[in-house]
Order: structure tokens, then C-alpha cells, then sequence
């Protein structure tokens, strides 16, 4: 493997379903996977973590370098691919952070917005 297969950009992308009084058990098995195949397509991919209610989930990415900022990120989750449709619905919502050195701090601002927009569960 060269250094240059070994540059990638690692994100945090976190993923709130919303509800929409369906059964979220249904919405899951249809979204998760696309949303897994999706992120696939851009990197390295590890599912972290699922809300106790299932209406959260949490992955890792090693993005390729060619997915430079967040919303590069975005765009590519809620952009329907070819044949495939978008794991996205227009409600969900998507916060992806880019995972560096020193930023700590940063996360825990974004632990703290989640907790004040009710998103963590403790």
C-alpha cells in the first residue's frame, strides 16, 4: 500500500431519522443499508453506534481526499445515486464533523448542541 492509498479524511457522520409516525423498525432495514453503501462509496466504513430507539445511528468514515469538507459529504448522502434511491428523506437530519487532532473541544460542543436539541440520550 503507498502513502498515497493511506491519506484519507476521517469523519464523524451521525444520522437522526425522522419519525414521521411510521414504523421506524421498517424505515431502518430500508435506509441503513443504502446509507452504509453510500458512505462505502466514499471510503473506509464502521458502524459506531444506534440509538437506544433506533432513530439515531453513528458511523466512522476514512473518506477518500477527493470529499475535502462536510458538505461535499452531505451532498453525496442525500443525493440519489444512479438506480438507487437517497437513504435520506427530506426531514432527516445529517451532522458530519471532521475528526482531527485537538478537537476535543469540538466535540464536546457538538455532544453539547445534541444534548440541548434532545438527540443524546445519556
Amino acid at each position: 500500500m503507498s502513502a498515497v492509498d493511506e491519506e484519507f479524511i476521517p469523519y464523524l457522520v451521525l444520522v437522526r431519522f425522522d419519525k414521521d409516525g411510521a414504523d421506524l423498525k421498517k424505515r431502518l432495514a430500508e435506509s441503513v443499508p443504502v446509507l452504509k453503501e453510500n458512505l462505502a462509496d466514499m471510503g473506509k466504513v464502521q458502524f459506531v453506534e444506534m440509538s437506544y430507539d433506533g432513530s439515531m445511528v453513528a458511523f466512522l468514515v476514512a473518506a477518500n481526499p477527493r470529499f475535502e469538507d462536510v458538505l461535499q459529504v452531505q451532498a453525496h448522502l442525500q443525493s440519489p445515486r444512479s438506480g438507487r434511491s437517497s437513504a435520506l428523506v427530506v426531514h432527516d437530519k445529517v451532522l458530519v464533523v471532521t475528526l482531527e487532532t485537538g478537537t476535543a473541544s469540538r466535540m464536546e460542543r457538538t455532544t453539547s448542541w445534541l444534548r440541548e436539541f434532545g438527540l443524546l440520550v445519556e
